[in-house]
């Protein structure tokens, strides 16, 4: 049995999703909060209230979702699952059956039809003594007939088609729960309750597992079966708990199942945990459980609970589904990498899809932010990827040649699994603008990779070629490119894939020059080591430094006003020449060299040069004036104010201050950059 498609509408982060999912192994990425674990809960929820195993699985998963209390175990809070509680919330799940599933149910028709009489009266799990006077009544009887009914063609229908939808609506307005048809959830039901408490078709492995540490209680038998079948779906935390509770149930079972623990151990210890082995399992010279691992190496002896937690979560979490998942089950798997070296992260879904999904036709629905594991689902054919990109957009990421965006975006610092962990990759000048970024506005950015680009040329090349992939019809996911003004505008207009931002000031740092903020700090005994008292003296110290940049400026432009010749070689004078042609070319080149330099002597053309240059720096002064802040090298006045001597911390460290003091107060700069990101991330059109 596997889940091949879900429906989610209005549940949590999720507004209107539909998928279809392979029958192996399922890896949902996406970027944080977008909702990948929301897709794990509806199909826990679902399986909850609609085939629960025990007659506290729906009440206890209400509870862990928030949408019930254990002090008003009556009451639904469906606020707590809805996304707009105006409009009513809906789970559909559609299940693809094995035959040897469909003859189960078949045999099993007599007992379908009991749960269904159960169901009918409210008594889903009525003591069998006082169910047995029911349906020796009038009353029963009649209810028999009913079930039968219903049953009969519902099962004739079921061997047709081979699959079992399963589906639900919850209203918020009302608190109620109705399902779109209950026998569904009588037919899963009966698979999962056929089997032994400790096994289980549908298991669900959170995140927030609790490793266990040192001793816990065990129990045996009858007092163990309603923890077991608890810990599958309706408490999945208990799962953790028993890591040597179910290590010890499997030593006293008998001589077979003992030897089955020890070849799962050496499974996982040859497959995924290499380097080391189980050394020993029994009581300690205390008389308390003991689980001894030896380092194969080093011969090191050491105890389960002195295990790394990723260690010990991945023994834990693969004993778990070795023992506890029954053949053709489904598992719900949510962040398996974490406490995990990404070493090991590479290996898990090899491991899971040769050791538990194949032979064993486990499905696992997976949510992840791995890139080893992403990066596994999508060169395995028995894996499929998924991206969840919003709350109405998840797609399968399907294998075929992708090579060209994957080669374009690694000639950006980034990669096709980094596109698909987040809603888009920002690329900035450097370091300290990918600081500037995440200490100002990382609430705003918290769903998107900023990386430093590299060199802009290639950079804008790049961008280029995704466009034009983009144009043919290939999927490209953002890319955001924030590029200094500088000098030179940028030839890169936005498509939707790939936009540009371009600082209205010349680079990062000018929107850093916020008088107020820098006054503020530089009166900071502990930041400064000759404290400013005003914003005048520090305006005035910074507009000084801004203008003293002046100089290298008028010299530039009044050095290319000349407009000298270059006589360096050029591809175009010798490509496809002669050699007769390449030196009629150079000389040519050369003679236009010669002619642009003609001037009297270095001490006039010195006096003229000067004489320019100060012209030209009294015009740029006018302008300077007042618009320093906007028009200074911001790079090059916090490195010269540095030079000063006067902070006593790294000068990216006041950086840092500086923006995140910009936030606190909101400053208009930081207001005005906001504004700036806010209409690069949020507006697709070009």
């Amino acid at each position: 049995m596997y889940i091949s498609n879900i429906v989610i509408k209005n549940f949590r982060a999720l507004e209107d999703i539909n998928c279809d999912f392979g029958e192996h192994i399922n890896v949902i990425v996406g970027p944080n909060a977008v909702g990948k674990t929301t897709i794990l809960q509806a199909l826990r929820l679902l399986k909850a209230l609609l085939a629960p195993r025990s007659p506290q699985e729906a009440q206890q998963t209400l509870i862990s979702l928030g949408a019930a209390s254990p002090h008003f175990p009556q009451r639904v809070f469906p606020q707590a699952l809805t996304r707009d509680p105006t409009k009513p919330i809906e789970i559909r799940s559609t299940y693809s059956l094995t035959q040897e599933e469909i003859r189960s149910i078949v045999k099993a028709k007599p007992q379908i039809i009991n749960s269904a009489v159960r169901a009918m009266i409210g008594q889903s799990f009525i003591n069998p003594t006082a169910l047995l006077q029911f349906l020796g009544s009038p009353a029963g009887i009649m209810a028999t007939k009913q079930a039968t009914d219903e049953v009969e063609p519902f099962t004739k229908k079921i061997e047709t088609a081979k699959t079992l939808s399963l589906g639900l609506s919850i209203n918020p307005t009302q608190g109620q729960i109705s399902s779109v048809n209950p026998l569904a959830g009588l037919f899963l039901g009966h698979l999962d309750e056929a089997l032994p408490p400790y096994v289980s078709i549908f298991s669900y492995f959170p995140a927030d597992r609790a490793l266990p540490f040192g001793e816990t209680p065990v129990q045996l038998g009858a007092a163990d079966t309603q923890q077991q079948i608890e810990s599958h779906n309706s408490q999945p935390q208990l799962k953790y708990a028993r890591l040597k509770n179910m290590i010890f149930n499997k030593i006293v079972m008998g001589t077979e199942e003992r030897e089955s623990i020890f070849n799962e151990f050496e499974r996982i210890f040859n497959g995924i945990l290499r380097g080391r082995r189980l050394q020993s399992l029994g009581v300690n010279e205390l008389g308390l459980l003991s689980v001894m691992t030896e380092e194969v190496d080093t011969r090191r002896k050491v105890e389960i609970d002195n295990l790394s937690s990723g260690e010990k979560n991945l023994i834990l979490t693969c004993l778990l589904i070795a023992t506890s998942i029954s053949h053709g089950g489904i598992v719900l798997f949510d962040e398996p990498e974490l406490h995990l070296n990404p070493s090991v992260c590479k290996e898990i879904l090899p491991f899971m899809l040769n050791n538990y999904s194949i032979p064993r036709s486990i499905q696992f629905i997976i949510c992840t932010h791995s890139p080893e594991i992403l990066s596994g689902a999508f060169s395995n054919e028995n894996c499929s990827l998924y991206h969840l990109k919003s709350s109405t957009v998840i797609s399968h990421v399907g294998r075929r040649a992708i090579d060209e965006v994957s080669d374009a975006l690694q000639k950006l610092g980034t990669s096709v699994s980094e596109s698909l962990l987040y809603e888009g990759t920002i690329l900035v000048e450097g370091d300290d603008d990918v600081d500037f970024l995440e200490a100002g506005f990382g609430e705003l950015l918290k769903r998107h990779n900023i990386k430093d680009r590299g060199g802009r040329r290639e950079v804008e090349k790049t961008a280029k070629r995704l466009q034009e992939l983009e144009s043919r019809g290939e999927k490209v996911s953002p890319i955001f490119i924030i590029l200094d003004k500088d000098d030179e505008l940028t030839d890169i207009k936005n498509s939707e894939a790939v936009r540009v931002l371009q600082w209205e000031r010349r680079c990062m740092e000018n929107y850093l020059i916020d008088l107020d903020v820098i006054t503020e700090l530089l009166k900071q005994t502990d930041l400064t080591k000759t404290p400013m008292s005003n914003q005048g003296e520090v305006s005035n110290l910074l507009r000084t430094l801004a203008l003293a940049q002046l100089d290298a400026i008028a010299a530039k432009e009044v050095y290319q006003s000349f407009d000298y010749k270059n006589p360096l070689l050029r591809a175009e004078d010798v490509e496809k020449k002669s050699l007769d042609e390449i030196a009629s070319s150079l000389f040519t080149r050369l003679s236009l060299a010669k002619n642009s330099l003609q001037f009297q002597s270095e001490e006039e053309w010195k006096m003229d040069f000067i004489k320019r240059c100060d012209a030209k720096k009294q015009e740029l002064e006018e302008v300077w004036n007042t618009k320093w802040k906007e028009l200074c090298d911001g790079k090059r006045l916090f490195e010269d104010f540095q030079k000063k001597g006067i902070l006593k911390i790294p000068l990216s460290q006041f950086k840092r201050k500086i923006i995140q003091q910009m936030k606190s107060v909101s400053s208009e700069n930081w207001r005005l950059v906001e504004s700036l990101l806010k209409g690069l991330i949020s507006s697709p059109k070009p």
